[in-house]
């Protein structure tokens, strides 16, 4: 019998600038490996930067997006 080896796509990290409301809602799961930073701009507004790992930028940006609130994501 043959041994099957199971090769898993590679996650890249993407770099995801977004605008955020303040105060900020976050929902953690636990098995999250996001990285993120939030300026405050004003007293309803934040802007911010993370480091989100996927194998795509739409899967990142759909993660962030389950994770915290995003009003909008700046390419």
């Amino acid at each position: 019998m043959a041994d099957i080896i199971d090769f898993k796509p590679k996650e890249t990290v993407y770099i995801l600038n977004f605008t955020s409301p303040s105060p900020l809602k976050m929902t953690k799961i636990g098995n999250e490996k996001i990285a993120l930073e939030i300026r405050k701009v004003d007293e309803k507004h934040g802007v911010g930067q993370a480091w989100v790992p996927a194998l795509n930028i739409r899967e990142a940006k759909t993660k962030l997006a389950k994770m915290i609130e995003v009003i909008e994501f700046h390419d």
